[in-house]
């Protein structure tokens, strides 16, 4: 049986060329490239930011730049998390049952020497207003994602007095990553009542 350098070898040029043409959209899906964005676009969340603050706050009247990077990032979250549909788009700007909720982006603001005026987008954390049918209405985190080079960095640790203040009582919806779940524990998270994740959050690792 060849080995897969056998294999190659063996094939003509023209054939080399047909699998390499045919890998690119396999390649695309495990490919990670972070929004940049121009951090002197006017953003009216800025005003409710603490200061020196690691991230941002996206809403619908964000520039329209920053609402395209956030999307790219429910991408990315849709993709790993194999979603029918990612949990954020840009063009949320338009409906306005959707005014309360924001993305927090997590922000690298050293991009190049010459470049202090962009920041890379590395992740985000998606807050909505929720109706529930069994439950009181409440803030929820609907999704949060990082860029796997940033994970168990500290980043949602951080925000999360931010999130408490900003978002009382909020509720965390499933479905949730193991390493979310991991989080959760990590830092002994109580859900409002009724508990949608209790029987998660108890379940030994």
């Amino acid at each position: 049986m060849q080995t897969p350098d056998e294999w190659w070898e063996s094939l003509a040029p023209s054939a080399r060329a047909e699998v390499q043409r045919d890998d690119i959209g396999f390649a695309r899906r495990f490919d990670i490239r972070l929004p940049l964005v121009k951090a002197a676009e006017a953003n009216v969340y800025n005003t409710e930011l603490p200061e020196k603050a690691s991230f941002r706050i996206v809403g619908p009247a964000s520039p329209e730049s920053w609402r395209h990077a956030t999307e790219k990032l429910a991408y990315y979250f849709k993709r790993q998390l194999s979603y029918d549909f990612p949990p954020y788009v840009a063009s949320e700007v338009a409906d306005r049952d959707l005014d309360k909720d924001r993305v927090l982006v997590f922000i690298h603001d050293t991009v190049l020497a010459d470049w202090e005026d962009y920041l890379y987008f590395v992740g985000a954390v998606g807050i909505r207003w929720c109706d529930w049918e069994n439950a009181p209405a409440s803030w929820t985190i609907t999704w949060a994602w990082l860029h796997p080079y940033e994970r168990r960095a500290g980043y949602l640790s951080r925000v999360w007095p931010f999130l408490l203040q900003k978002f009382p009582n909020f509720r965390v919806e499933a479905p949730i990553s193991e390493a979310m779940i991991g989080f959760l524990r990590k830092i002994n998270y109580e859900e409002p009542e009724p508990k949608f994740l209790g029987d998660l959050l108890r379940k030994q690792s």
